[in-house]
């Protein structure tokens, strides 16, 4: 079994010993570890420790700066312990039209997502989301045009007095949420990438910038429903945190329906970056997260 460690516990003291992660009287065998993300300031870790866990999984330090509403985060991972040359080479390699089709399938599974769950807000709305013939065309516009028609329903349904989205310095505490749940979601992604021998700094839709997760900001554009769900559903703690990081950390062990069968979504997180690995030669079409009906109802 690989787990996943998520550490939001304040004061811990974390050591190495006969193999094991020990942190007061629970104890984790070191060779099962998949991952660990740490979102405790206060952890006390041993020199042995933090040596050990870097030779065996990705490591990620998190950390919530209260001034600049953000995550600061830095990982102590080595990026290319694992690499899939071919993968990378298929990426590398994508052509101008099998770049635009993988962009336009991820921001259109992204506007039907949203649009699906606008639904449960207002079941009146139509089927899918009305857009100009041949948006395709220019992809980013139709991600644009659709967040002009998302944002302003999703917040009247929420909230009387938001009424623009904040991506960074967000000042009112909804637009901080999102901005918290969505950099848990972009280090999960991210890790995955790593798993599956994908540098996540080269990407399809956004381009190359330094110290940026470029394919990671790709492939969370169909899975950003999930925190926005998370955070309807959880409004009376968007003011708080830790609240709201338990919220997170258990959004990725909820199920939801996925190439028809339910997963988890830590899960479905891994089988999308795989398909998405298998997709890339053309042969085998790319299978996003799909949000279904029943998982948008609050």
């Amino acid at each position: 079994m690989i787990n996943h460690l998520i550490l939001l516990t304040e004061e811990q003291d974390l050591r190495i010993a006969d193999g094991k992660l020990i942190s007061g009287h629970r104890k984790i065998a070191i060779d099962t570890l998949g991952s660990i993300q740490c979102f405790s300031s206060s952890c006390h870790w041993s020199q042995t420790a933090l040596e050990c866990l870097v030779d065996q999984c990705p490591v990620v330090m998190s950390r919530w700066d209260k001034q600049q509403k953000k995550w600061k985060s830095f990982s102590l991972a080595p990026r290319a312990r694992y690499v899939n040359p071919t993968a990378m080479w298929k990426l590398c390699r994508l052509s101008p039209q099998r770049a635009t089709q993988i962009a336009s399938g991820l921001l259109w599974t992204k506007v039907c997502n949203q649009h699906e769950m606008l639904r449960s807000f207002d079941p009146r709305l139509a089927d899918k989301p009305q857009l100009r013939e041949n948006s395709f065309n220019r992809i980013l516009r139709l991600e644009a045009s659709y967040a002009r028609f998302f944002w302003p329903r999703y917040f009247a349904a929420i909230s009387t007095d938001l009424f623009e989205r904040e991506k960074r310095k967000a000042s009112h505490p909804i637009n901080a949420a999102l901005n918290y749940g969505y950099g848990f979601l972009y280090h999960a992604i991210e890790w995955q990438c790593l798993a599956s021998g994908l540098d996540p700094t080269v990407g399809i839709i956004h381009k190359l910038r330094r110290s940026r997760p470029s394919l990671a900001c790709d492939l969370i554009e169909p899975l950003r429903c999930t925190v926005e769900l998370t955070v309807v559903r959880h409004l009376d703690d968007v003011k708080e945190p830790k609240r709201l990081a338990g919220h997170f950390a258990e959004l990725f062990e909820t199920q939801f329906n996925y190439r028809g069968g339910k997963f988890k979504l830590r899960s479905i997180i891994r089988l999308m970056i795989e398909s998405f690995v298998r997709s890339l030669d053309g042969k085998e079409p790319f299978q996003p997260f799909v949000l279904h009906a029943r998982d948008a109802c609050l």
